[in-house]
């Protein structure tokens, strides 16, 4: 271990840890959205902008002090970062042509940040973006890290790379099976990464002429060039035909359910956002999908769902003791009609206005049905304010437990 540590060169040099570490808030910002600490989006803002401004500034200053070996070394890793990923890129084009969507991860990058569903030219270029952000860092991690640049070791880190996004929730979030070729696929695809970060490192440490300032520009032209045309070939090629964006946010506040706006489904959500968790977000699916995130609700496989002669509504009133409330008793008595005994609706004018009401608020939903459903809420969130109750509603708050110990996915 001592020995390996001899090749550590932030151990010589202490001020090197300062780009060392900004160059992972990258892959720190997914990281933080595979484990359900924070939305994609959320992350890229608070982790990865403030630390691409800081180091701005902390090049700019040490560029201004003179141009010592660690600012030669973070330029360099700069470069050699963006080279080395369009090489990564550019090996795995063939199988993109040949029909396999082996980008699809980059374009989620991009609907996670922006909350889409499906990728559009907006979320293309922000997803290429972080994906080069990625690459460039771990470039800049290198260059930093390593005492003496070999080949074998900057493979060595391109392998390291693959291994640790594969002990993360990574294949299974983003749709990837891990079947053989996947894992000959990205290990091969890192071990070129490494190669070329190798020698672009080499190249950058050989020339220091005024020529090879020309050559080190036209090399990150044609890197940032490069991933931007492997970019939209495959967003040409696959973008219709990609499944649906995972979530933005899956983490212990993700609530999954169907798509279809009905007003108890509707009105549950509005519950579990009202009393029991103020956090949270949720996620829609088509009907009778495999749920892949998130706590389940509404839907079969849900503790909080329709059950025998009651709705999922009434069930959720009952369990967090809202019973006593004369509006929540007329949320109750509207789902149920409109869930389990519409025949009865003519008997009812009041409840069966209500649900109309419901209904409209929540439109032909011919969008997202995210918008749908918080169209309802905030509908539900009028007729609460302005309904006179009799209930207690102070024992009901953050720190409410979701009932019937429904199960998180990740």
């Amino acid at each position: 271990m001592l020995g390996l540590l001899r090749w550590f060169w932030p151990l010589e040099r202490p001020a090197a840890w300062v780009p060392l570490l900004l160059g992972a808030t990258s892959i720190a910002s997914l990281l933080a959205y595979f484990f359900g600490l924070a939305s994609l989006g959320m992350a890229t803002r608070w982790i990865l902008l403030p630390a691409v401004a800081f180091f701005v500034g902390w090049l700019v200053w040490n560029l201004r002090r003179g141009n010592d070996e660690l600012t030669d070394r973070v330029l360099a890793g700069l470069w050699a970062g963006a080279l080395a990923t369009l090489a990564y890129d550019v090996v795995r084009v063939p199988i993109s042509v040949a029909g396999v969507p082996v980008f699809k991860a980059i374009s989620y990058f991009g609907t996670l940040m922006l909350g889409e569903v499906r990728p559009s030219l907006v979320s293309e270029v922000i997803g290429w973006s972080y994906h080069l952000s990625n690459g460039v860092g771990f470039g800049l991690m290198f260059a930093v890290a390593v005492r003496v640049p070999r080949l074998w070791m900057a493979m060595a880190w391109g392998l390291f790379l693959e291994i640790v996004m594969l002990a993360t929730p990574y294949a299974e979030v983003l749709g990837y099976r891990l079947s053989p070729r996947f894992l000959a696929i990205t290990i091969g695809a890192h071990l070129v990464y490494g190669a070329a970060l190798w020698a672009a490192v080499a190249a950058w440490q050989r020339g220091r002429d005024r020529a090879a300032r020309w050559f080190r520009l036209g090399g990150l032209a044609l890197a940032v060039a490069g991933v931007g045309a492997v970019g939209g070939d495959s967003f040409r090629r696959h973008a219709p035909s990609i499944p649906p964006s995972p979530p933005p946010y899956i983490g212990e506040h993700l609530y999954t359910t169907w798509s279809v706006p009905e007003p108890d489904r509707v009105a549950v959500l509005w519950l579990v956002e009202r009393f029991v968790d103020p956090k949270a977000q949720f996620h829609y699916i088509e009907p009778f999908s495999a749920v892949r995130f998130g706590t389940p609700i509404d839907i079969p496989e849900a503790n909080v769902r329709r059950s025998g002669a009651r709705s999922a509504t009434e069930r959720l009133v009952e369990e967090l003791g809202l019973v006593e409330d004369p509006a929540m008793r007329a949320l109750g008595e509207m789902t149920h009609l409109f869930e389990i005994a519409r025949w009865r609706l003519p008997a009812h004018p009041d409840a069966h206005r209500f649900g109309l009401e419901l209904i409209e608020a929540v439109g032909a939903c011919e969008e997202e049905p995210a918008l749908c459903m918080r169209r309802g809420m905030s509908f539900l969130d009028e007729w609460y304010e302005a309904s006179s109750t009799s209930g207690d509603r102070s024992s009901l708050g953050p720190e409410t437990q979701l009932p019937l110990q429904m199960t998180s996915r990740v």
